[in-house]
Protein backbone atom coordinates (compact mmCIF):
# COMPACT_ATOMS: atom_id res chain seq x y z
CA UNK A 1 0.00 0.00 0.00
CA UNK A 2 0.67 3.65 -0.58
CA UNK A 3 2.01 6.13 2.30
CA UNK A 4 -1.23 7.49 2.06
CA UNK A 5 -3.21 4.67 2.40
CA UNK A 6 -1.30 3.33 5.49
CA UNK A 7 -2.59 6.77 7.27
CA UNK A 8 -6.25 6.70 6.10
CA UNK A 9 -6.46 2.97 7.26
CA UNK A 10 -4.66 4.43 10.49
CA UNK A 11 -6.86 7.52 10.70
CA UNK A 12 -10.32 5.76 10.18
CA UNK A 13 -9.52 2.45 12.92
CA UNK A 14 -8.76 5.34 15.52
CA UNK A 15 -12.06 7.22 14.53
CA UNK A 16 -13.81 4.04 14.38
CA UNK A 17 -12.74 3.19 17.83
CA UNK A 18 -14.39 6.56 19.04
CA UNK A 19 -17.88 5.61 19.81
CA UNK A 20 -20.12 8.50 17.48
CA UNK A 21 -23.70 7.44 17.81
CA UNK A 22 -26.02 9.95 16.93
CA UNK A 23 -27.88 11.07 20.42
CA UNK A 24 -30.76 11.45 18.78
CA UNK A 25 -31.11 8.16 17.82
CA UNK A 26 -30.15 6.52 20.63
CA UNK A 27 -29.86 7.87 24.45
CA UNK A 28 -26.83 5.79 24.28
CA UNK A 29 -24.89 8.01 21.98
CA UNK A 30 -22.21 10.08 22.41
CA UNK A 31 -22.38 12.05 19.95
CA UNK A 32 -19.44 13.47 17.33
CA UNK A 33 -17.93 15.95 19.65
CA UNK A 34 -14.88 14.02 20.81
CA UNK A 35 -14.16 12.81 16.87
CA UNK A 36 -13.93 16.76 16.07
CA UNK A 37 -11.47 16.64 18.92
CA UNK A 38 -9.54 13.73 17.39
CA UNK A 39 -9.76 15.64 14.18
CA UNK A 40 -8.13 18.69 15.95
CA UNK A 41 -5.22 16.71 17.36
CA UNK A 42 -5.05 15.48 12.95
CA UNK A 43 -4.71 18.79 12.17
CA UNK A 44 -2.24 20.41 14.51
CA UNK A 45 0.21 17.36 13.79
CA UNK A 46 -0.22 18.28 10.48
CA UNK A 47 -0.03 22.22 10.11
CA UNK A 48 -3.30 22.65 9.13
CA UNK A 49 -5.76 25.50 9.86
CA UNK A 50 -8.87 24.52 11.06
CA UNK A 51 -12.35 25.57 13.01
CA UNK A 52 -15.47 24.31 15.43
CA UNK A 53 -18.47 24.93 14.10
CA UNK A 54 -20.91 24.79 16.69
CA UNK A 55 -24.20 23.88 15.44
CA UNK A 56 -26.44 22.48 18.17
CA UNK A 57 -26.34 21.63 21.80
CA UNK A 58 -22.23 21.10 21.99
CA UNK A 59 -22.13 19.45 19.10
CA UNK A 60 -19.46 20.98 16.15
CA UNK A 61 -18.86 20.52 13.02
CA UNK A 62 -14.82 20.59 12.47
CA UNK A 63 -13.53 22.22 9.36
CA UNK A 64 -9.77 22.37 8.06
CA UNK A 65 -8.61 23.65 4.78
CA UNK A 66 -6.01 24.33 2.12
CA UNK A 67 -6.26 27.70 0.71
CA UNK A 68 -6.23 27.48 -3.65
CA UNK A 69 -4.67 30.38 -6.29
CA UNK A 70 -7.70 32.30 -6.67
CA UNK A 71 -9.17 33.15 -3.19
CA UNK A 72 -12.95 33.75 -4.72
CA UNK A 73 -12.99 30.27 -4.94
CA UNK A 74 -14.00 27.37 -2.98
CA UNK A 75 -14.84 23.52 -3.04
CA UNK A 76 -16.42 21.72 -0.57
CA UNK A 77 -15.45 17.66 0.49
CA UNK A 78 -17.95 16.72 3.34
CA UNK A 79 -18.41 13.50 5.32
CA UNK A 80 -20.27 13.16 8.75
CA UNK A 81 -19.03 12.10 12.14
CA UNK A 82 -22.00 10.68 13.20
CA UNK A 83 -23.03 6.78 13.29
CA UNK A 84 -26.52 5.03 13.10
CA UNK A 85 -26.90 2.82 17.06
CA UNK A 86 -25.29 -0.15 17.26
CA UNK A 87 -27.18 -3.60 17.76
CA UNK A 88 -26.35 -7.31 17.57
CA UNK A 89 -22.53 -7.08 15.89
CA UNK A 90 -20.66 -10.60 16.27
CA UNK A 91 -17.88 -8.82 17.28
CA UNK A 92 -16.70 -5.42 18.37
CA UNK A 93 -18.38 -2.89 16.77
CA UNK A 94 -15.95 0.25 17.47
CA UNK A 95 -12.66 -2.53 17.00
CA UNK A 96 -11.54 -1.28 14.03
CA UNK A 97 -10.42 -4.50 12.97
CA UNK A 98 -8.38 -5.35 10.20
CA UNK A 99 -8.64 -8.98 8.44
CA UNK A 100 -9.33 -10.11 4.56
CA UNK A 101 -8.84 -6.80 3.22
CA UNK A 102 -11.60 -4.99 5.09
CA UNK A 103 -12.02 -2.62 7.85
CA UNK A 104 -14.43 -3.36 10.18
CA UNK A 105 -16.19 -1.36 12.74
CA UNK A 106 -19.95 1.29 12.68
CA UNK A 107 -19.39 4.04 10.72
CA UNK A 108 -16.34 2.10 8.88
CA UNK A 109 -18.08 2.74 4.96
CA UNK A 110 -21.22 5.43 6.66
CA UNK A 111 -18.90 7.53 6.44
CA UNK A 112 -15.77 7.58 8.49
CA UNK A 113 -13.98 5.53 5.43
CA UNK A 114 -14.74 9.16 3.38
CA UNK A 115 -13.68 11.58 6.07
CA UNK A 116 -10.61 9.91 6.80
CA UNK A 117 -9.59 9.82 2.61
CA UNK A 118 -10.60 13.10 2.63
CA UNK A 119 -8.55 14.31 5.30
CA UNK A 120 -5.47 12.40 4.16
CA UNK A 121 -6.11 13.55 0.39
CA UNK A 122 -5.54 17.08 2.19
CA UNK A 123 -2.89 17.00 4.21
CA UNK A 124 -0.73 14.99 1.72
CA UNK A 125 -1.08 17.97 -1.14
CA UNK A 126 2.24 19.44 0.00
CA UNK A 127 3.54 21.94 -2.29
CA UNK A 128 0.49 21.00 -4.65
CA UNK A 129 -1.36 24.21 -4.27
CA UNK A 130 -5.09 24.03 -5.82
CA UNK A 131 -6.69 26.18 -7.91
CA UNK A 132 -9.79 26.92 -5.70
CA UNK A 133 -9.37 27.00 -2.03
CA UNK A 134 -10.61 23.59 -0.66
CA UNK A 135 -12.34 22.72 2.60
CA UNK A 136 -12.97 19.48 4.44
CA UNK A 137 -15.99 19.47 6.46
CA UNK A 138 -16.80 16.76 9.11
CA UNK A 139 -20.25 17.39 9.92
CA UNK A 140 -22.62 16.22 12.65
CA UNK A 141 -26.04 15.01 12.76
CA UNK A 142 -26.63 13.63 9.00
CA UNK A 143 -28.36 10.31 10.10
CA UNK A 144 -31.30 12.45 11.51
CA UNK A 145 -31.82 15.95 10.64
CA UNK A 146 -28.65 17.02 8.50
CA UNK A 147 -28.09 19.95 11.28
CA UNK A 148 -24.37 20.07 10.14
CA UNK A 149 -24.62 20.12 6.62
CA UNK A 150 -27.28 22.69 7.39
CA UNK A 151 -25.36 25.21 8.96
CA UNK A 152 -22.87 25.19 6.74
CA UNK A 153 -25.39 25.93 3.86
CA UNK A 154 -26.57 28.86 5.61
CA UNK A 155 -23.19 30.36 6.91
CA UNK A 156 -22.86 32.73 4.16
CA UNK A 157 -19.54 30.81 2.88
CA UNK A 158 -19.97 30.04 -0.54
CA UNK A 159 -18.54 27.28 -2.41
CA UNK A 160 -18.71 26.40 -6.30
CA UNK A 161 -19.17 22.87 -5.63
CA UNK A 162 -18.87 19.83 -3.24
CA UNK A 163 -18.15 15.97 -2.47
CA UNK A 164 -19.94 14.27 -0.23
CA UNK A 165 -18.56 11.21 0.94
CA UNK A 166 -21.38 7.83 0.76
CA UNK A 167 -20.64 4.76 0.23
CA UNK A 168 -21.02 4.54 -3.46
CA UNK A 169 -18.48 2.01 -4.50
CA UNK A 170 -16.71 4.58 -6.01
CA UNK A 171 -19.59 5.31 -8.33
CA UNK A 172 -20.36 9.12 -8.95
CA UNK A 173 -23.75 9.81 -7.85
CA UNK A 174 -25.19 13.31 -9.48
CA UNK A 175 -28.82 13.01 -8.58
CA UNK A 176 -30.72 10.98 -5.45
CA UNK A 177 -33.47 11.16 -3.15
CA UNK A 178 -34.85 13.48 -0.70
CA UNK A 179 -37.24 12.70 2.07
CA UNK A 180 -40.34 14.30 4.58
CA UNK A 181 -41.41 12.32 7.58
CA UNK A 182 -43.79 13.47 10.00
CA UNK A 183 -46.76 11.52 12.32
CA UNK A 184 -50.28 10.92 11.28
CA UNK A 185 -52.54 10.74 14.66
CA UNK A 186 -55.84 8.36 15.15
CA UNK A 187 -57.78 10.07 18.23
CA UNK A 188 -60.48 7.37 19.26
CA UNK A 189 -62.54 7.27 22.81
CA UNK A 190 -61.25 4.85 25.43
CA UNK A 191 -64.04 2.09 26.99
CA UNK A 192 -63.57 -1.10 28.47
CA UNK A 193 -62.82 -3.59 25.45
CA UNK A 194 -65.82 -5.88 27.58
CA UNK A 195 -68.17 -3.04 26.19
CA UNK A 196 -66.27 -1.76 22.74
CA UNK A 197 -69.29 -0.14 21.41
CA UNK A 198 -69.23 2.58 23.99
CA UNK A 199 -65.73 3.45 22.53
CA UNK A 200 -64.00 4.30 19.71
CA UNK A 201 -60.96 2.06 18.34
CA UNK A 202 -58.38 4.35 17.15
CA UNK A 203 -55.73 1.54 16.07
CA UNK A 204 -58.91 -0.06 14.04
CA UNK A 205 -58.95 3.69 12.28
CA UNK A 206 -55.65 3.65 11.76
CA UNK A 207 -55.78 0.30 10.16
CA UNK A 208 -57.90 2.05 7.62
CA UNK A 209 -55.66 4.92 7.24
CA UNK A 210 -52.64 2.91 7.04
CA UNK A 211 -54.10 0.78 4.55
CA UNK A 212 -55.25 3.91 2.20
CA UNK A 213 -51.29 4.69 2.44
CA UNK A 214 -50.19 1.94 1.15
CA UNK A 215 -52.68 2.09 -2.18
CA UNK A 216 -50.95 5.82 -2.56
CA UNK A 217 -47.52 4.06 -1.97
CA UNK A 218 -48.47 1.93 -5.06
CA UNK A 219 -50.05 5.10 -7.28
CA UNK A 220 -46.90 6.88 -6.44
CA UNK A 221 -44.70 3.98 -8.02
CA UNK A 222 -46.76 4.22 -10.89
CA UNK A 223 -45.94 7.67 -11.76
CA UNK A 224 -43.38 8.87 -14.33
CA UNK A 225 -39.98 7.80 -13.13
CA UNK A 226 -36.73 10.12 -12.53
CA UNK A 227 -34.47 8.44 -15.04
CA UNK A 228 -31.57 8.35 -12.23
CA UNK A 229 -33.55 7.78 -9.27
CA UNK A 230 -36.62 6.25 -9.97
CA UNK A 231 -39.73 6.46 -8.11
CA UNK A 232 -41.09 8.03 -5.40
CA UNK A 233 -41.85 5.95 -2.37
CA UNK A 234 -43.71 5.95 1.17
CA UNK A 235 -43.45 3.93 3.47
CA UNK A 236 -45.16 3.59 7.01
CA UNK A 237 -41.91 3.12 9.21
CA UNK A 238 -43.31 2.79 13.10
CA UNK A 239 -46.43 2.42 15.26
CA UNK A 240 -47.53 2.98 18.18
CA UNK A 241 -51.11 2.80 20.35
CA UNK A 242 -53.24 1.47 22.95
CA UNK A 243 -52.58 2.11 26.78
CA UNK A 244 -53.65 -1.62 28.29
CA UNK A 245 -54.77 -4.73 27.11
CA UNK A 246 -58.48 -4.10 28.50
CA UNK A 247 -59.01 -0.92 26.93
CA UNK A 248 -60.25 0.85 23.28
CA UNK A 249 -57.30 2.31 22.65
CA UNK A 250 -57.79 6.20 22.32
CA UNK A 251 -54.94 6.71 20.15
CA UNK A 252 -52.95 5.77 17.71
CA UNK A 253 -49.81 6.83 16.11
CA UNK A 254 -47.60 6.43 12.53
CA UNK A 255 -44.67 7.50 11.55
CA UNK A 256 -44.85 8.12 7.45
CA UNK A 257 -41.62 8.15 5.46
CA UNK A 258 -42.39 9.78 2.18
CA UNK A 259 -38.89 9.44 -0.57
CA UNK A 260 -38.78 12.57 -2.82
CA UNK A 261 -37.29 12.57 -6.14
CA UNK A 262 -35.57 15.28 -8.11
CA UNK A 263 -38.35 18.04 -8.44
CA UNK A 264 -40.62 17.06 -5.90
CA UNK A 265 -41.42 19.82 -2.81
CA UNK A 266 -41.71 18.59 0.79
CA UNK A 267 -45.40 20.35 1.06
CA UNK A 268 -46.97 19.02 -1.84
CA UNK A 269 -45.91 15.58 -0.84
CA UNK A 270 -47.58 16.00 3.08
CA UNK A 271 -50.72 17.11 0.96
CA UNK A 272 -51.11 14.78 -1.11
CA UNK A 273 -51.41 12.85 1.67
CA UNK A 274 -53.77 15.43 3.82
CA UNK A 275 -56.17 14.92 1.25
CA UNK A 276 -56.17 11.23 1.69
CA UNK A 277 -56.98 12.31 5.40
CA UNK A 278 -59.30 14.53 4.21
CA UNK A 279 -61.64 11.81 3.03
CA UNK A 280 -61.39 10.15 5.62
CA UNK A 281 -62.45 12.97 8.36
CA UNK A 282 -65.89 13.34 6.23
CA UNK A 283 -66.28 9.79 5.04
CA UNK A 284 -68.58 7.12 6.64
CA UNK A 285 -66.77 6.70 9.57
CA UNK A 286 -65.86 9.98 10.68
CA UNK A 287 -61.96 9.25 11.47
CA UNK A 288 -60.67 11.92 13.47
CA UNK A 289 -57.13 11.68 12.01
CA UNK A 290 -54.47 14.69 11.73
CA UNK A 291 -50.95 15.44 11.03
CA UNK A 292 -48.63 16.13 13.12
CA UNK A 293 -46.42 19.03 11.73
CA UNK A 294 -44.11 20.23 11.37
CA UNK A 295 -42.62 17.46 9.86
CA UNK A 296 -38.34 16.86 9.00
CA UNK A 297 -38.21 18.42 5.60
CA UNK A 298 -34.83 17.17 3.48
CA UNK A 299 -35.56 18.05 -0.18
CA UNK A 300 -34.38 16.09 -2.40
CA UNK A 301 -30.61 18.23 -3.61
CA UNK A 302 -30.27 19.47 -7.30
CA UNK A 303 -29.20 17.28 -10.17
CA UNK A 304 -25.98 17.97 -10.52
CA UNK A 305 -25.23 16.49 -13.85
CA UNK A 306 -24.40 19.40 -16.12
CA UNK A 307 -22.15 21.06 -13.28
CA UNK A 308 -18.58 21.75 -13.52
CA UNK A 309 -17.68 19.95 -10.10
CA UNK A 310 -19.72 16.43 -11.79
CA UNK A 311 -17.19 16.85 -14.81
CA UNK A 312 -14.23 16.94 -13.09
CA UNK A 313 -15.38 14.11 -10.64
CA UNK A 314 -16.15 12.15 -13.52
CA UNK A 315 -12.52 12.46 -15.17
CA UNK A 316 -11.18 11.78 -11.42
CA UNK A 317 -13.30 8.32 -10.90
CA UNK A 318 -12.62 6.86 -14.61
CA UNK A 319 -9.06 7.48 -14.33
CA UNK A 320 -8.20 6.09 -11.02
CA UNK A 321 -11.01 3.56 -10.57
CA UNK A 322 -13.02 3.07 -14.09
CA UNK A 323 -16.06 4.56 -13.00
CA UNK A 324 -17.46 8.21 -13.27
CA UNK A 325 -20.59 7.19 -15.16
CA UNK A 326 -23.52 9.29 -14.13
CA UNK A 327 -25.58 7.29 -11.34
CA UNK A 328 -28.74 8.27 -9.18
CA UNK A 329 -29.44 6.88 -5.80
CA UNK A 330 -32.13 6.43 -3.66
CA UNK A 331 -30.48 7.37 -0.16
CA UNK A 332 -29.99 10.50 1.29
CA UNK A 333 -27.40 12.62 1.77
CA UNK A 334 -25.91 16.20 2.97
CA UNK A 335 -26.95 16.93 -0.47
CA UNK A 336 -30.18 17.49 0.44
CA UNK A 337 -29.33 20.23 2.57
CA UNK A 338 -26.57 21.78 0.76
CA UNK A 339 -28.68 22.51 -1.84
CA UNK A 340 -30.82 24.71 -0.39
CA UNK A 341 -27.68 26.90 -0.69
CA UNK A 342 -27.60 26.18 -4.30
CA UNK A 343 -24.39 24.28 -4.25
CA UNK A 344 -23.82 21.55 -6.75
CA UNK A 345 -23.34 18.22 -5.19
CA UNK A 346 -21.83 15.14 -6.16
CA UNK A 347 -21.59 12.30 -3.66
CA UNK A 348 -18.36 9.59 -4.17
CA UNK A 349 -17.38 7.80 -1.87
CA UNK A 350 -15.61 3.85 -1.01
CA UNK A 351 -18.15 1.20 0.53
CA UNK A 352 -21.42 -0.40 -0.14
CA UNK A 353 -24.80 1.10 0.27
CA UNK A 354 -25.62 -2.36 1.15
CA UNK A 355 -23.35 -2.54 4.02
CA UNK A 356 -24.01 1.23 5.83
CA UNK A 357 -26.32 0.55 9.15
CA UNK A 358 -25.61 -2.89 9.09
CA UNK A 359 -23.88 -5.45 11.91
CA UNK A 360 -20.57 -5.96 11.20
CA UNK A 361 -20.60 -2.70 8.80
CA UNK A 362 -16.75 -2.84 6.75
CA UNK A 363 -14.81 -0.52 4.09
CA UNK A 364 -12.50 -2.55 1.65
CA UNK A 365 -9.38 -1.06 1.81
CA UNK A 366 -8.68 -1.38 -1.46
CA UNK A 367 -11.28 1.00 -2.39
CA UNK A 368 -10.46 3.23 0.68
CA UNK A 369 -6.61 3.34 -1.14
CA UNK A 370 -8.76 4.60 -4.71
CA UNK A 371 -10.92 7.25 -2.90
CA UNK A 372 -8.13 8.91 -1.56
CA UNK A 373 -6.42 9.30 -5.43
CA UNK A 374 -10.35 10.28 -6.33
CA UNK A 375 -10.41 12.97 -3.83
CA UNK A 376 -7.05 14.81 -4.38
CA UNK A 377 -7.81 14.45 -7.97
CA UNK A 378 -10.59 16.96 -8.14
CA UNK A 379 -8.75 19.19 -5.27
CA UNK A 380 -6.18 19.40 -7.32
CA UNK A 381 -8.25 19.48 -10.53
CA UNK A 382 -11.41 21.81 -10.42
Amino acid sequence: MSIASVQTVALLQELIKIESVNPSLSPKGSGEQAVAEHLERFCNERNLPYEFQEVADGRSNFLTWVPGKDPDKRILFIAHMDTVPIDKWESDPFSGEQREGRIYGRGSCDTKGSLAAMLVALSTLGERQPNATVVVAASIDEEFRKLGARAIADSGVTYEGAVVGEPTELELVVAHMGSVRWQIEVEGVPAHSSKPHLGVNAITGMAKVILALDEHHRSLVSRAQHPLVGSSQLTVSLIEGGLELTTVPPVCRIWVDRRLIPGERPQDAIQEVESILEGFRRGEDKINVRSLLPALEDPPPISSESSKIAAVAAAACADVAGTGEQKGATGGSDANQLSLAGIPCVVIGPGRTAQAHTNNEFVEIDQLAKVVEIYQKIMLSY
